[in-house]
């Protein structure tokens, strides 16, 4: 292997590096307080090698932010087996995966720091929106459509139907979280159980076989 060969193999792995010091400096400090030297002694790598994979301080935050989102969409991501579930099986499927996902210690981190950073990058709300909870109501609002689509629910709008339930999950149980104030598990059963409940008997389609659910 040639030392090219050597450098391009390393790359991946400084890469990684260099974005786990960044999130750790970012979230201990704040963007303003963290510098490029510090981030590239936290990895243990040259400044130059931080520079050679993001050109500014202010790119290296957006990567970071972007990588934290893609983590935080994995945890979101629908059950793929919901599809084949009674509709208030998989609502409550869907619901306790969510809550689970959205006061998650590491979605509750990336939130803090997104709305910190917001006024010096107002582009990270989008960045942030377009790559978790977009992406879950897109999720959301796909299975209802095939819901709709086999006669379990009725003629409705999806996409404000699924905002609507998933506003219902949150209820105050993630402003509770973003403040420190942890939920119990009891309470996030019961916002899934009402949620549930307030959905099918407002949409479900009622069969003699399963009473609409």
């Amino acid at each position: 292997m040639s030392e090219r060969d050597n450098i391009e193999a390393e790359t991946p792995a400084k890469s990684v590096l260099v974005l786990d010091a960044a999130r750790a400096l970012f979230i201990e400090h704040g963007f303003g307080a963290t510098s490029m030297d510090a981030i590239a002694a936290r990895a243990g790598v040259s400044k130059a090698t931080v520079y050679a994979h993001y050109a500014s301080k202010q790119a290296l935050f957006a990567a970071t932010t972007q990588r934290e989102c893609r983590r935080v969409h994995e945890r979101m991501a629908l059950p793929q087996d919901v599809a084949g579930l009674p509709l208030a099986q998989a609502l409550s499927t869907i619901g306790h995966a969510f809550l689970q996902a959205i006061l998650s210690a590491q979605n509750l981190t990336l939130l803090r720091m997104v709305a910190a950073e917001l006024p010096r990058f107002p582009e990270l709300g989008t960045i942030f929106y377009d790559s978790a909870p977009g992406r879950t109501l897109a999720s959301v609002r796909t299975y209802l459509e095939q819901a709709r689509a086999h006669g379990l629910i009725g003629d409705c709008d999806c996409a404000l139907v699924a905002a609507q339930f998933l506003g219902a999950l949150r209820g105050d149980l993630q402003i509770r979280a973003l403040l420190g104030i942890t939920p119990a598990v009891a309470d996030m059963d019961a916002v899934v159980d009402e949620a549930v409940a307030v959905f099918v008997t407002r949409y479900a389609v009622v069969t003699p076989a399963e009473g609409g659910r």
